[in-house]
């Protein structure tokens, strides 16, 4: 409902979810966008870390990685979330 938004489009009564501290860096541009998802990686597999041996951890990091420059809704998310494309930066 448009009486339902604020100036700007947000939606009223509704907060943005709070800002990692990574994604803050990131806009102020002291951290690239593939440092950015090289933390979100490690974030994600920290629970594992210790119980996996390394190779294995490396093949599940470089899994969670290339999801995040091919799978087209996390692309999306990651677009939303940071103003950039993980496509562009794709590293080879």
């Amino acid at each position: 409902m448009p009486g339902n938004r604020s100036p700007n489009g947000a939606a009223l009564g509704v907060s943005e979810p709070p800002k990692s501290e990574m994604l803050r860096r990131l806009g102020r541009q002291e951290i690239t966008l593939e440092q950015y998802l090289d933390h979100c990686v490690e974030e994600a597999v920290a629970h594992i870390k210790g119980r996996l041996n390394s190779e294995r951890l490396q093949f599940i990091r470089a899994m969670i990685r290339d999801q995040m420059t091919t799978d087209p809704v996390l692309v999306r998310y990651i677009e939303q979330a940071t103003g950039q494309s993980p496509e562009a930066g794709k590293a080879s």
